[in-house]
C-alpha cells in the first residue's frame, strides 16, 4: 500500500457526534467513492472491515458515567493487510492513531500498514514478548495455566501500560483510536480490560468483550450466566477461556481493588487517566 496515498491524505477529520454509524464517503483515486463503513453488530460490536480481522467497537456499553461512546477506541487484529481502501474507510470512521502490542519480531515480518499512513499516528508498545497463540505446542501444562500467565505476564509489564495510557490520552476529543496484536484476542483483550474497566464497565460486560473473540453472542450469554456447554458447542475452549478471564479479573481487583487502582500502581498518571476515560464515556 502506497503509504503517500493522495487518497486518505484528503481524509479529514470528522464531527464528534458519536452516532453509531458515522462515516462519509472517502475520496478514492477517481471521481467514485468508497461506502463508509457500517454501524457495529448490535450483539458484538464487530465491525466488517474485508482485509483487517476482528474489528470491534468499545462503544455502547453501560458504565456508571453513561454508555461507552462510539468512534473513540477500536480494538483489532492486525493490520499488516489492510487494504488502502480500507485504511481510508478507518480513517473516515475517525481513526488516526494506531497502537501496536506485538513484538518486534512480529513487526519484522508482518508490518503494520495502517500505522504507515500519513494521517495515522504510530506507536509500538510490545505488551508481551510474543502471540499467545503461536505458544510452543509442547508445554508441559495445561491451556489455562498457560494463558494465565501469560495474562498476569502482560499485567505485569507496567512500563508497556504506562506508555500506553500515555498515547490514549493524546487522542483529539473527536479522534478514534485502534489498538490491536496479530489475533486481536489476548493482548488486545486485556488493553480492552483496562479500558472498559476503567470506566467501570459491568464485570458482565467485560467478559462478553473478551469472550466475542472466541464465541457466538448466544454461547457468550450462556458462559456469562455460568453455564456449561458442551464440547460440542464449544470448538474453541471457550468455557475454558472465560474462567481464565474471570480468575485475571479476580486476581486484579484482589490486589488493587479496582481496575484504575491498578493502573495507578503501575504509575499511571492521574490526569491522564481521566482523559482516557473521558475520552471513552464523556464523563
Amino acid at each position: 500500500m502506497d503509504a503517500q496515498d493522495p487518497a486518505l491524505e484528503a481524509v479529514s477529520g470528522l464531527d464528534s457526534g458519536a452516532a453509531p454509524g458515522r462515516g462519509a464517503a472517502v475520496p478514492g483515486h477517481g471521481t467514485a467513492s468508497l461506502d463508509p463503513i457500517g454501524p457495529p453488530d448490535p450483539a458484538t460490536h464487530a465491525l466488517t472491515i474485508a482485509t483487517c480481522a476482528n474489528v470491534r467497537e468499545l462503544g455502547g456499553y453501560d458504565t456508571p458515567f453513561g454508555p461507552t461512546r462510539f468512534h473513540r477506541f477500536l480494538r483489532a487484529g492486525d493490520t499488516c493487510a489492510v487494504s488502502a481502501d480500507d485504511a481510508r474507510r478507518l480513517c473516515a470512521y475517525g481513526v488516526a492513531a494506531d497502537a501496536d502490542l506485538r513484538s518486534s519480531w512480529e513487526l519484522e515480518h508482518a508490518p503494520d500498514l495502517l500505522g504507515s499512513q500519513p494521517r495515522v499516528r504510530y506507536r509500538n508498545v510490545q505488551l508481551h514478548a510474543y502471540n499467545l497463540r503461536e505458544g510452543e505446542p509442547d508445554l508441559p501444562d495445561d491451556e489455562r495455566g498457560y494463558l494465565m500467565r501469560g495474562y498476569l505476564a502482560m499485567l505485569k509489564n507496567h512500563s508497556a501500560v504506562r506508555e500506553l495510557m500515555s498515547f490514549f490520552a493524546s487522542a483529539d476529543e473527536d479522534e478514534c483510536v485502534l489498538f490491536h496484536c496479530a489475533a486481536g484476542m489476548d493482548r488486545t483483550g486485556v488493553v480492552s480490560l483496562l479500558l472498559l474497566g476503567l470506566c467501570e464497565v459491568s464485570r458482565e460486560d467485560l467478559l462478553r468483550d473478551y469472550l466475542y473473540s472466541f464465541a457466538p453472542p448466544s454461547l457468550v450469554e450462556r458462559l456469562v450466566r455460568g453455564e456449561e456447554p458442551s464440547q460440542e458447542e464449544d470448538d474453541w475452549g471457550a468455557a475454558m477461556l472465560a474462567g481464565v478471564m474471570d480468575a485475571v479479573i479476580d486476581w486484579l481487583l484482589r490486589r488493587y481493588g479496582s481496575v484504575r487502582g491498578y493502573l495507578l500502581a503501575c504509575g499511571c498518571d492521574a490526569r491522564e487517566l481521566d482523559t482516557v476515560r473521558h475520552h471513552l464515556v464523556g464523563a
